[in-house]
């Protein structure tokens, strides 16, 4: 009888940890993730935008291929060795492959707040020209991903830039984007990161409120 238990334990366990296994979907989609948020050239987001953009060619219900590949293509717009027009190319990118995300995940506060954050790349190409048009956009983007989520890290702390600029720019406080960045900064730190991580979750946007919140002082 206890060895008949203990076969029946053994093979429940060897089902699990069987049915625990990452798919090969899932295997190279974090592999992808984990390059994409520690890259820092241009050639190495675009072996990521590259990446992604196969996996999402053989994953085509799957929203998380697009929006990781249009953080590539938004972290390249933001890099501050391409021409305007390189710039521009690569956030084009970035809106076809977040809008083509949005199709699949519609009303998803994490796709709409990278919207934002596409828009906000866009401004930062070229404030002079483009910070009066765009910034109101780029307001209202988080907080409609706000309005779906409210506690959203990434909505909440690009927010707080999007304040902290406006507020310099007028010559006003910085309260109000700092208590934003205070609040996305509460929100990281009672995350599971891991477990987010195990979802294929955006994790990435802490590191700017941190770097905002040491301007708050």
């Amino acid at each position: 009888m206890k060895k008949s238990l203990s076969l029946i334990a053994v093979y429940l366990l060897t089902i699990t940890f069987v049915f625990a296994q990452d798919s090969p979907y899932q295997k190279a989609m974090k592999k992808e993730i984990a390059r994409v948020i520690v890259a820092d050239s241009i050639s190495q987001l675009q072996q990521s935008a590259n990446a992604f953009s196969r996996i999402a060619e053989l994953n085509t219900k799957e929203w998380q291929p697009l929006y990781y590949g249009a953080l590539a293509y938004t972290y390249q717009g933001l890099n501050g060795s391409l021409t305007l027009d390189q710039k521009d190319a690569a956030l084009a990118k970035a809106d076809e492959l977040a809008n083509k995300a949005d199709v699949l995940s519609p009303d998803n506060a994490e796709i709409i707040t990278l919207k934002g954050f596409i828009l906000m790349a866009k401004v930062s190409a070229d404030p002079g020209s483009r910070g009066a048009s765009l910034s109101g956009q780029v307001m209202a983007t988080y907080g409609k991903a706000l309005s779906i989520d409210g506690k959203n890290p990434r909505a909440l702390g690009l927010l707080a830039q999007m304040e902290f600029g406006m507020a310099q720019f007028f010559g006003n406080g910085t309260e109000k984007a700092c208590g934003l960045a205070k609040q996305s900064m509460a929100v990281f730190a009672g995350q599971d990161e891991e477990a987010l991580k195990a979802q294929m979750l955006p994790t990435w946007g802490k590191g700017m409120t941190e770097q905002l919140l040491k301007r708050c002082k």
